[in-house]
Parts: structure tokens; sequence; C-alpha cells
């Protein structure tokens, strides 16, 4: 029975297979709910040259 396929470290770099985090957005109520790769809970953007904080948010 074949339950799967090896695929090399490229392949998984590739589709970030056990490297870094996928890009997205999670509801936070502090740091510890974010991953260790995101900023911590709450992202600045930039707004015309002003930084704009957003809190609730994790980004990576």
């Amino acid at each position: 029975m074949n339950l799967g396929t090896v695929i090399s470290k490229k392949e998984q770099k590739n589709i970030q297979g056990g490297f870094g985090c996928q890009p997205q957005l999670l509801q936070c109520d502090s740091n510890r709910d974010c991953p260790p790769c995101s900023s911590g809970c709450g992202i600045t953007i930039d707004l015309n040259g002003e930084p704009f904080f957003i809190s609730g948010v994790c980004a990576f």
C-alpha cells in the first residue's frame, strides 16, 4: 500500500513544507496567539506615509 510520495528538500521548500510560514492573517488577542514567524499580535501598515496600527491580527 502506497500512502504518499517522498519529495525532495527543494520541492518541500518550494511549497514551504516545513520551512517558514504560509502567508496569512490570523485573529489574535495576544502575541501568544501568533506563530513564531510573525511579528506578533497587531500589524502596522503605511497609509500615505503615516503608520496605521491594526490590532487583533497577526500577519506572516
